[in-house]
């Protein structure tokens, strides 16, 4: 038997130490258990995050800034574009480093960190590892999107077709792209379900990636990626490739009996633009507190209060937007490029500072009668 814990958290990505962080930082004994050998190894990501989110949980270093965005570049299924200027609203990160680092930051608040730690199941007072047991009284899954912290605890994270989109990634060098502007491309012949993407990562380098919705196309997200790149580029070098499973569904419990999960093993990605790091750290924050609220009140029963904060903080935004993407699943080229032209009309040459996301989604519903008769119920 290992040394024992107030709470181990299975997972050292952004939500797994954002709980361990929270946790430490209010005097609980905190172990953050990484199954790989280095943290932020190997990993699929955009690494896409907006300035609000970040500055809401943490003060970036420059070494975690591969670049900073100031626009966006949006492209409809007939290649038509339009650029958006948006100052200062979001960052491509250097994963691998920022998630190094979060670890670090729980390590100096005190919390224990195991890598190259597999965590094989729960027991009665602790969960059992490669490396040994560990005594624990609360556990927090932070395992990813396949998480088996959920599945030993009975909390049903099951995923179903329309519950996830499949991405391929592609690191890009030697290329031609504006450093300070991401750009985003729809389309059912393009990316079905989903979209595609370039995040600028300096130096000629862009993490260049396409997500599609399995319900809607059995052919892999690669081909479909490879038929992007080689419109939009006419000279690149691939210097990394990968590839990953984006969920993304409405849990109504993350709380079972002493385990709850946070971040992907909760399915919270955003169900529009899939990016998950924000959400990873809000509910690694609130976790990590409620944890804290229920040892320091020998109370296990207090931590579900993670989930009602959860949907007090984010449920109603999250479960709006999966409407959305229920819609858009639905709508064929010819709606998207409506879409476009609101879009173009509306803040195409443009400088914007803030974004409405209801506001604006329900301004594009009500454009055409076509698109209002597929959004009605958005506007209850």
């Amino acid at each position: 038997m290992l040394n024992g814990y107030d709470i181990a958290v299975i997972g050292a990505g952004p939500a797994g130490s954002m709980a361990a962080i929270t946790a430490a930082k209010e005097g609980c004994k905190v172990v953050l258990i990484e199954e790989h050998p280095d943290i932020g190894i190997p990993f699929a990501c955009g690494e896409a995050i907006s300035k609000d989110w970040l500055l809401k949980f943490v003060t970036p270093k420059s070494s975690w800034l591969a670049s900073e965005i100031n626009g966006v570049v949006f492209y409809s299924p007939s290649y038509r574009s339009f650029r958006v200027t948006y100052p200062d609203v979001g960052y491509i990160l250097e994963r691998k480093l920022f998630d190094r680092d979060l670890t670090a930051i729980a390590a100096d608040a005190g919390c224990d960190v195991k890598v190259n730690t597999k965590a094989i199941s729960l027991i009665s007072n602790g969960i059992k590892t490669s490396k040994g047991d560990i005594l624990t009284k609360i556990i927090v899954g932070a395992d990813g999107k396949r998480s088996m912290i959920a599945r030993w605890a009975g909390i049903n994270s099951r995923l179903e077709l329309k519950d996830f989109w499949i991405a391929h990634e592609y690191l890009l060098g030697g290329i031609n792209v504006d450093q300070e502007l991401v750009e985003i491309i729809v389309g059912k012949e393009i990316a079905p379900g989903g979209y595609g993407w370039v995040f600028p990562k300096g130096k000629g380098l862009a993490n260049v990636g396409l997500e599609v919705a399995p319900i809607l196309t059995k052919k892999s997200p690669k081909l479909f990626l490879n038929k992007f790149i080689e419109w939009r580029f006419k000279k690149y070098s691939i210097l990394g490739e990968y590839r990953s499973i984006i969920p993304c569904k409405y849990l109504s419990k993350l709380v079972k009996g002493r385990v709850c999960i946070v971040g992907d093993a909760a399915r919270f990605v955003d169900p529009i633009s899939g990016g998950g790091i924000g959400n990873a750290l809000l509910s690694g924050k609130l976790a990590g507190k409620n944890c804290a609220i229920a040892i320091k009140n020998d109370d296990i029963t207090k931590l579900k209060q993670y989930e009602r904060e959860w949907e007090t903080v984010e449920g109603s935004n999250f479960k709006f937007k999966l409407r959305v993407r229920n819609i858009l699943m639905k709508l064929n080229d010819s709606d998207l490029e409506l879409i476009f032209d609101f879009g173009a009309k509306n803040f195409g040459g443009k400088t914007i500072n803030k974004i409405n996301d209801r506001e604006i989604i329900r301004n594009i519903v009500t454009s055409s009668p076509g698109l209002l008769k597929l959004g009605l119920h958005l506007l209850k």
